[in-house]
């Protein structure tokens, strides 16, 4: 250990010389107070002392003035007995000015051994010279205390005793900066493999403030920066926020063509850290995708099911198990996973697997988005469409996930393994009539938002046909429907009559005659296509996609004669 010892005074240089110090400490002695003494511990920096030692105002002012410990000699019982059988003969009256870490002990002391001495207490070094003063106005001719209280009193015409530190004093601080080195030496360790870690990372990460300027990178920002133009502006109200929060958020960010998944997290008052997960090739993908901002969706109706629907749903997010969401195409089973999600979750990120469209590759994408999330939502569609050996490997990597990985499943049957899962089961909208109206207005709503259609209600006997419905479309179907309905009302509100002619033409389309395959490849072919369509309802995107052919296609055939 290299220390150096700052003396407020003389006699104190001349008795740590005459000591023996442990073999393992280098001690330099310098002789200064206050000022001095702060240039001599910037000195020290500069040349490698692990430790500096000093003595109350000195030790206080250096201790400002460097980054390196300060070990402060601290007065003990006898140095006061020193100094006290020094003016146990002075006829004089005396008092005892300094810091608090001097007058504590030196009042109890004065107070067992019923020395006559005014214990003054002060807290900076600008009160010493008018207490002085005001002492000297008082009949005090001797003044106790350290430097800085010796030579005040000298300069005012008063007789300054030091209080000397001892053998004992200095023994004890030196063995304090040996311990103070040793756990200094430790932390210096633990920061270096730290920030070795951080160096090298095996994904970017920079901590920067609130006016986005980076204190801190590592290799692959570095790399990262060099590859792609760096801005932060676009998310600078989600660092701000996260500061504030002290909270973690994930959110999308793009550099160039990259893609990435970002964490923000907050680091202090004032700092963020950002860490980057690439996911370049993810938005092409249909069987893996990833969701940083879900919104809540309303669970609607006032029926008696709909309240115990959430009241299972708040109960359900609030356990650890795997939950299946079992259910008919078009009952909710979405809502219900994005309810779920938020009510567990806030600002993690919600993720989606495809059963039926999974390979490999989705696999191999799913647990490289997944290792670095410590919390979210992981959505399963269709996994009994998936291969056995597939469904096998999403088994074993949901085992590993931590338990703040909620993880939900979405089936048409019951799909459980074993006891270790809950179930939610959503009721076809033909068993939840009396929720119908609400959505219908639900969806109105929305479609004068959206599109701003002028269709402002529905008639009450409107309604009633739209209540008679079978629906075996569920929500998909009464959304399109209601959408169809609105473009089609001549005024502001829709009329029973439309609602009628629709339904009987959904009936009749139902009940017509099934598809044959005779006629030419082109006939056949539309009649496909009118089929799939009208399955559809008319939405000719997802018409499109079952058909494996993209929109224009479908237009043109749609429209060659």
């Amino acid at each position: 250990m290299k220390a150096m010892l700052i003396a407020p005074y003389s006699g104190m240089a001349e008795v740590m010389k005459q000591l023996a110090l442990p073999s393992d400490v280098t001690l330099d002695i310098r002789v200064a107070n206050l000022d001095e003494g702060e240039e001599f511990a910037r000195q020290a920096e500069l040349e490698d002392y692990d430790v500096l030692i000093s003595r109350g105002g000195t030790a206080l002012t250096i201790e400002k003035a460097a980054s390196l410990p300060v070990i402060h000699i601290d007065i003990t019982g006898y140095d006061m007995l020193r100094v006290f059988t020094l003016i146990k003969n002075m006829n004089k009256k005396v008092a005892l000015v300094g810091f608090s870490s001097i007058t504590q002990g030196a009042a109890t002391l004065c107070n067992i051994l019923e020395y006559d001495v005014e214990v003054k207490t002060v807290h900076t070094r600008e009160e010493v010279k008018p207490l002085l003063e005001e002492l000297k106005a008082q009949g005090f001719q001797a003044v106790i205390g350290d430097v800085i209280t010796v030579q005040t009193a000298e300069s005012t015409g008063i007789h300054g005793v030091l209080i000397t530190s001892g053998k004992e004093a200095l023994l004890q601080a030196v063995e304090e900066a040996r311990r103070a080195f040793s756990l200094s030496k430790k932390v210096k360790h633990n920061f270096s493999l730290l920030h070795e870690t951080f160096l090298h990372f095996p994904h970017p990460m920079a901590i920067v403030d609130e006016e986005l300027s980076i204190r801190e990178k590592n290799e692959k920002f570095d790399q990262m920066a060099q590859q792609d133009s760096i801005t932060f502006s676009s998310i600078k109200r989600a660092i701000k926020d996260s500061i504030g929060s002290q909270t973690a958020k994930w959110i999308p960010f793009t550099a160039n063509d990259r893609s990435y998944m970002l964490q923000i997290f907050c680091v202090n008052r004032y700092m963020a850290g950002l860490m980057f997960y690439p996911t370049s090739g993810l938005e092409k993908r249909s069987d893996v995708s990833i969701h940083f901002d879900v919104k809540p969706m309303a669970l609607i109706g006032d029926s008696l099911y709909t309240h115990s629907l959430r009241n299972q749903l708040k109960k359900l997010s609030s356990q650890h198990k795997p939950v299946h969401i079992i259910g008919a195409p078009g009952t909710g089973r979405s809502a219900a996973a994005s309810f779920l999600h938020i009510e567990r979750f806030k600002e993690a990120p919600f993720l989606s697997l495809d059963g039926a469209q999974m390979d490999q590759s989705s696999l191999e994408t799913l647990t490289k988005i997944l290792l670095p999330i410590q919390k979210g939502t992981l959505l399963v569609h269709r996994l009994q469409a998936a291969d056995p050996e597939l469904i096998k490997q999403v088994n074993g990597l949901i085992e590993r996930l931590p338990a703040d990985i909620q993880i939900l499943f979405i089936d048409e049957a019951p799909y459980l393994e074993s006891g270790e899962a809950e179930a939610l089961h959503l009721l076809p909208l033909v068993e939840r009539r009396a929720d119908i109206p609400a959505f219908a207005h639900y969806f109105l709503t929305s479609f004068h938002m959206e599109n701003g259609s002028e269709t402002l209600g529905i008639k009450s006997k409107a309604m009633d046909l739209l209540q008679q419905y079978t629906w075996p479309g569920n929500l998909n179907e009464l959304k399109q429907t209601i959408r169809a309905l609105s473009r089609q009302a001549s005024g502001f509100y829709i009329e029973p009559e439309d609602v009628k002619k629709l339904l009987e033409a959904k009936q009749s389309l139902a009940s017509s005659v099934p598809l044959t395959l005779s006629g030419t490849l082109k006939e056949i072919e539309k009649r496909v296509i009118d089929q799939v369509l009208n399955e559809e309802n008319g939405n000719q995107s997802k018409a499109a996609k079952r058909l494996g052919i993209n929109r224009s296609t479908l237009w043109r055939k749609l429209n060659d004669e």
